[in-house]
């Protein structure tokens, strides 16, 4: 999976510029980041790339990189 299409998604569902994000970018600061959209992340992530993040796993995302290492440990390789 690239990079940048984990962004996308990412962004999509947070209604964001995908520039945005980066590895340290804190999730708690953005607006949309909320519940519903940690929710959505996990719907999107499962349809459009396969990924079926946990429970456990989405309600310790805090950081854009956070996701990627949930992905990284799906056994999703993160190609640039």
């Amino acid at each position: 999976m690239k990079r940048a299409d984990l962004r996308r998604i990412v962004a999509d569902v947070l209604e964001i510029d995908p520039e945005l994000l980066q590895s340290g970018t804190d999730l708690t600061q953005i607006e949309t980041f909320n519940s519903v959209a940690v929710l959505t992340l996990m719907i999107e992530l499962d349809m459009q790339a396969g990924v079926k993040m946990l429970p456990e796993e989405a309600s310790k995302l805090r950081l854009y990189g956070d996701i990627e290492r949930v992905v990284e440990r799906h056994g999703f390789e993160l190609s640039d």
